[in-house]
């Protein structure tokens, strides 16, 4: 009797375990757009179309086609693109950061080997207040750079561990550590840890609490709250680069962007 008993709680147990499971987030599919690039960025406010091709950047707005290169500091690390007026380019490799205006045009450039105090910047984004957020691995602290006056002011004490991804809203920079712990960090310097992250290949936070990430060519949403992650059912096999604003995952596969509506839980 102990034995019968015993079968049907592994029963119950196996049979909830495949209904956790086979929860999923199912994907509309909307359109798919032909692109030549060779990396696929993502989409601005205005929902006009970033890329990477030859290491030149490429906008396209609407039947203009904007474009920026510049040989002289080598590969593109990083595009920040959240105010199409005033784009971050980040050039890890020569520790330069450049601006530009909404046609790609040069506004500014930054050179941190010029710094007084030497930086070897390893993150960038943009930030509230004509400022740049940067991290620098010599002294392991976030700052603020002010573009206007030329100035840092850094905000953090020195980082347990290195930055393996990082994001900002302008008002917070988010960045999770090797240790795959996701923090954020204010204009005014308050620290907050907000959850340990699954192990991912490429991820992206979003507004609503949740990230979005693929490891192995598999497509999640993970919940920062409840800790939980639900599988995105779509089509594709292999992942090159996605994208997620505003309710819409754009996955970018062999030069095709197949645009997916979905709802996050």
């Amino acid at each position: 009797m102990a034995i019968k008993k015993s079968v049907f709680i592994l029963i119950i147990n196996f049979f909830c375990f495949s209904i956790q499971a086979q929860e999923m987030i199912f994907a509309t599919q909307l359109n798919k757009v032909l692109v030549s690039c060779d990396h696929f960025l993502g989409f601005d406010n205005q929902n006009k179309l970033y890329t990477l091709k030859n290491n030149i950047l490429t906008k396209n707005s609407d039947s203009t086609i904007y474009q920026y290169n510049n040989l002289s500091l080598g590969k593109i690390t990083n595009v920040d693109f959240q105010n199409p007026l005033q784009i971050v380019v980040f050039y890890k490799n020569f520790n330069t950061v450049i601006l530009l205006d909404n046609q790609l045009n040069e506004i500014k450039k930054i050179d941190f080997n010029l710094h007084t105090t030497p930086l070897t910047i390893e993150a960038v984004a943009l930030s509230s207040q004509n400022q740049i957020w940067l991290y620098d691995s010599i002294s392991s602290k976030i700052g603020l750079y002010n573009v206007n006056t030329n100035t840092t002011k850094w905000i953090s004490t020195m980082l347990d561990n290195p930055i393996l991804h990082y994001e900002s809203d302008y008002t917070h920079l988010y960045w999770m550590d090797t240790n795959l712990d996701l923090f954020r960090i204010s204009i005014f310097g308050a620290i907050e840890k907000i959850a340990n992250h699954p192990k991912f290949d490429s991820v992206q936070l979003t507004k609503n609490g949740h990230s979005i990430y693929v490891v192995e060519n598999q497509l999640f949403s993970y919940n920062l709250k409840t800790k939980k992650s639900s599988k995105i059912a779509i089509e594709e096999k292999i992942i090159s680069k996605f994208f997620f604003k505003d309710g819409i995952l754009s996955i970018f596969t062999q030069n095709e962007i197949t645009n997916y509506k979905i709802i996050l839980p």
